[in-house]
């Protein structure tokens, strides 16, 4: 099956020959003993490569998890100084990071000095199907989230969100504010596929506020510059625009209406039988990083 599983991954079988160091001709012979066996065409082949045929992907979807399983203890037996070294996946999104993980970090390695943590940055939804496709071991994602079954959740450390504006709008905005005598002024916000954004449009909407922005983007990362470049206002966790309001590059709006409290959560899935490693380090997690 590792054949099959890497010309599946790879999508050609000149790739797959070098990666598992075997010649393509015994890989062409292997995929159509397989063929063969199971009485039906696995592959399509053209001049690009090779696809799944539907009888094919439904294969490969019921071998990928413990292949992905197989191939991490591979590596892990393949590794240099394996026998005390162990490599452990996390998944964060880039708010869990910020808020709590980067300083947690500092803690975790006295007591685990064996273990390195190889960490993954993506969107809470992303992350999340990493962990139950078992491409990552846990995961930390952010509110709101969407929950599935397969999957245990801790919340562990609250936070909030503030809103940021331009810092030459000081003299504009003075004392506290409602929401709603900001709602004409330009707004940057993230697009309505983000989960953040579902966030602030009930906040918004609770409020009676309905706010269509100057700019949208699909990146967070962008929503700091754009206010500290004077394009307007947005809602941004509340440590990621520390070292910019500090600075003085734009100011923090002190709002009558507060938002309500996000939360980052620790997932794990709950079918999976967990290493002795991933196992002690769930325990710190629920007791040290909810504190």
């Amino acid at each position: 099956m590792n054949i099959f599983y890497t010309v599946a991954t790879l999508g050609n079988i000149s790739k797959a020959a070098e990666e598992l160091f075997v010649s393509q001709p015994a890989i062409s012979r292997v995929i159509s003993v397989l063929e063969d066996e199971y009485n039906t065409k696995l592959f399509i082949r053209s001049k690009s490569g090779v696809t799944l045929t539907r009888e094919g992907l439904n294969l490969f979807n019921m071998i990928k998890q413990p292949m992905q399983e197989f191939k991490k203890i591979e590596s892990f037996i393949d590794s240099p100084g394996s026998l005390t070294q162990t490599v452990v996946d996390v998944g964060a999104t880039a708010t869990a990071l910020e808020q709590t993980l980067l300083e947690k970090f500092e803690q975790y390695k006295p007591m685990f000095p064996n273990v390195n943590l190889r960490v993954h940055t993506d969107s809470s939804q992303k992350l999340a199907k990493m962990v139950i496709d078992g491409v990552i071991d846990f995961a930390f994602i952010t509110t709101p989230h969407t929950h599935s079954r397969e999957l245990e959740y801790h919340n562990t450390r609250s936070f909030t969100n503030i809103l940021i504006a331009p810092a030459s709008y000081k003299d504009r905005i003075k004392g506290k504010v409602s929401i709603k005598d900001l709602a004409n002024y330009p707004f940057i916000l993230l697009n309505k596929k983000m989960q953040f954004r579902t966030h602030v449009d009930k906040y918004l909407a609770s409020n009676g506020v309905h706010i269509d922005p100057a700019y949208e983007t699909d990146s967070s990362g962008m929503l700091i510059p754009f206010v500290v470049s004077g394009c307007g206002l947005t809602f941004v966790p509340e440590k990621s625009a520390d070292r910019e309001i500090k600075e003085g590059k734009c100011i923090k709006i002190d709002l009558m209406e507060e938002m309500p409290l996000r939360y980052i959560s620790f997932i794990i899935k709950k079918s999976k039988h967990y290493s002795p490693v991933v196992k002690e380090l769930k325990q710190f997690v629920l007791n040290h990083i909810k504190k």
